[in-house]
């Protein structure tokens, strides 16, 4: 139940979030209309976890998929994930068309979320445009939820929907806060002990008000739970083997203290630099482990036109996706030196920018973080970790 896999028994709190999505799904899907929401919030805040909880309990009768959007190496790859989450055939080069006709012509409206729709951004957003246009049509029958970390993202990215009437509405989770933690982590020991505590109450207080204070990330105080628990198992089978030895009776149940929080607080809690490191896309981390591939251990710096090329070699070399375009991946750089990971020197220092469409990017990529923080959340990124 601690595992971050391992779905909730129940949605604790939330309530204002809940009554936003069941008035969103009441008015579009629950009555056969479409419609669009996009949520954002934190990694670990809960997002995505209820909004399928909530779906679960409608009851109305609707079909509905997930599509991550992280894999995808191109926006536009969008329309087949859907369409084959939806099980709906289409043609090779007709995904959008075939889309279409199912958000026009189903009889039932359909719900498709798409969880880090950030990752579909481009240079023109066209695909998200549409999607969102699709979804706003009066005859539409599709429903549209997506998720991503980024508060303005519509703001920022997709200014012109306000002026197209197809705004989606808007729903903001905030970070858990420490009486959310406890209360969460209690509902999940509670379900398994059997109404013997496993983790003294101090304990879980101690790890939600670290938690709280530092991302609000429920995952993490779910594996700081789940370490501090393997570790009192662990520490508790010792004992046993010991009392075995001295036939001196039986060994106390294990029961994780503050000292088992604390000592896995000490090992997790990272550094701000991780915790950035850590929110990024598999998009943006491909290209940092690409800059480590070509740049080692220096840091003087490399070229963007340089990254980019290592960057296509590299996603050669793990044969798991395809490279995204040049202008793309111009965009996961910028979102990054955004986000304080990296900087990108100005091409004043050096002269003037070559700007002939298709030449080389010569402006200058350097990291923020240390080296050592960027090969440890690569490392815990199983595609990545054999790279480096």
């Amino acid at each position: 139940m601690l595992h971050r896999s391992t779905a909730a028994p129940q949605i604790v709190g939330r309530a204002a979030e809940q009554a936003g999505i069941r008035r969103f799904l009441h008015a579009s899907v629950e009555q056969g209309r479409g419609g669009s929401m996009y949520v954002s919030g934190n990694p670990g805040t809960g997002k995505t976890a209820c909004l399928q909880a909530l779906i679960k309990q409608s009851a109305a009768d609707f079909a509905s998929v997930l599509v991550n959007c992280v894999p995808l190496t191109r926006p536009g790859q969008v329309y087949a994930a859907i369409l084959d989450a939806l099980d709906i055939e289409y043609a090779a080069d007709g995904a959008l068309a075939a889309l279409e006709r199912a958000a026009f012509g189903r009889r039932r409206a359909f719900l498709v979320i798409l969880d880090e729709v950030d990752s579909l951004l481009g240079s023109r957003q066209e695909v998200l445009y549409r999607l969102f246009e699709l979804a706003a049509h009066p005859d539409s029958r599709l429903a549209l939820v997506g998720i991503a970390n980024a508060l303005d993202l519509t703001d920022r990215f997709l200014p012109r929907l306000q002026a197209r009437n197809c705004e989606p509405l808007l729903l903001n989770f905030n970070p858990y806060q420490v009486d959310d933690i406890v209360s969460i982590l209690q509902s999940r020991l509670d379900a398994v002990s059997g109404g013997e505590p496993v983790v003294q109450r101090a304990a879980l207080e101690l790890c939600a008000r670290k938690v709280a204070a530092t991302s609000g990330d429920l995952r993490k105080a779910l594996d700081v739970c789940r370490q501090a628990t393997e570790a009192a198992e662990a520490e508790h089978r010792r004992r046993q083997t010991a009392q075995t030895d001295k036939e001196n009776g039986a060994v106390p149940p294990p029961r994780v203290t503050i000292m088992h929080i604390a000592k896995v607080l000490a090992t997790l809690n990272g550094s701000p630099a991780l915790q950035k490191l850590g929110a990024l896309n598999f998009q943006q981390k491909l290209a940092l482990c690409a800059h480590l591939t070509a740049q080692g251990k220096q840091r003087a710096g490399l070229s963007l036109a340089a990254l980019f090329a290592e960057y296509r070699a590299l996603c050669r070399r793990i044969d798991m996706l395809a490279p995204v375009s040049r202008s793309e991946f111009l965009d996961l750089v910028s979102m990054m030196e955004t986000q304080g990971v990296v900087a990108v020197d100005s091409a004043a220092r050096r002269g003037p920018r070559r700007t002939t469409p298709g030449a080389a990017d010569d402006r200058m990529l350097r990291l923020l973080v240390d080296d050592a923080d960027v090969r440890r959340v690569l490392a815990n990124t199983p595609a990545l970790a054999s790279v480096l």
